[in-house]
């Protein structure tokens, strides 16, 4: 059967998996699975991925497993489209309560439609993040509560989650505020608009030392625009030799940097 370009060349994400009486295993693997070929949908028409995916299971799988598979893989479908309606009920940009109404809502739609061990294999992950940030920023929004006082119940929040959660959770957070962080920029917000984003979703004593960083990044990439002028500045004097200009350029090198930062110079120059 045809692949989306996309895949070519992909390792398949997610497994087809069975337990000791043939009966499907439930696992985040199947979420992932249906996912793997569901992003396909633009390359492909919808109908070509469900006849992609109920091929594999077919072929992979000999019932109960295999009807057991088919069953739950429409129901997913059924799920995506509910959910596609659902989200017209919320706005976009919404207050606390909506996004609160948002998942609460999210959360029923998948017990109206998965039994509890589908619904925990294939979302509680997902819930348990999005729960633990919208404590989150009801804390970082509650007016009664002092700066000191919200860092101390954000790590109050955070130490009640597992620690499997705790250690997923802090490299996510990062990588969606870098990524925020950088579509602002990109969009030209102002330096306010990136503070009330930091504040947002890591707190103030995190947004104040992402700001002393942002500091000290402005003031080396201002030293090495300098020293940049400066060496273009040697090089294109006519009239020196080789080894001046390689003397001059090492003496400002010299000037301007420690031995460790010349390390990070010559890195950035090659």
């Amino acid at each position: 059967m045809p692949q989306a370009a996309s895949l070519r060349g992909t390792e398949v994400d997610g497994r087809l998996q069975t337990d000791a009486d043939g009966n499907l295993l439930i696992s985040d693997q199947l979420r992932h699975l249906f996912d793997y070929y569901l992003s396909t949908a633009g390359e492909q028409q919808h109908e070509q991925i469900v006849d992609q995916v109920q091929a594999l299971i077919r072929d992979s799988l000999d019932d109960p497993a295999r009807s057991q598979a088919l069953d739950l893989f429409q129901r997913y479908l059924d799920y995506q489209r509910a959910l596609v309606a659902l989200e017209q009920d919320f706005p976009a940009a919404a207050d606390i309560d909506s996004l609160w109404a948002r998942q609460d809502a999210v959360e029923r739609l998948r017990a109206d439609l998965f039994n509890p061990a589908e619904h925990q294999a294939f979302f509680a992950a997902e819930e348990s993040y999005n729960r633990f940030t919208l404590e989150r920023l009801s804390i970082l929004h509650n007016p009664a509560l002092s700066e000191a006082e919200k860092a101390q119940d954000i790590e109050a929040l955070r130490e009640s989650l597992p620690e499997a959660m705790q250690a997923l959770l802090v490299p996510q957070i990062h990588q969606d505020l870098r990524q925020q962080t950088q579509a602002l920029r990109e969009a030209g917000a102002d330096p306010a608009a990136v503070r009330e984003l930091r504040m947002d979703m890591v707190g103030p004593e995190a947004t104040a030392r992402l700001e002393a960083l942002d500091v000290q990044r402005a003031q080396w990439q201002q030293r090495l625009d300098d020293y940049r002028r400066e060496r273009d500045a040697i090089l294109s004097q006519s009239g020196l030799a080789d080894s001046d200009r390689e003397r001059a350029v090492q003496a400002l090198l010299d000037a301007r940097f420690d031995r460790t930062e010349q390390l990070r110079v010559s890195a950035l120059s090659d």
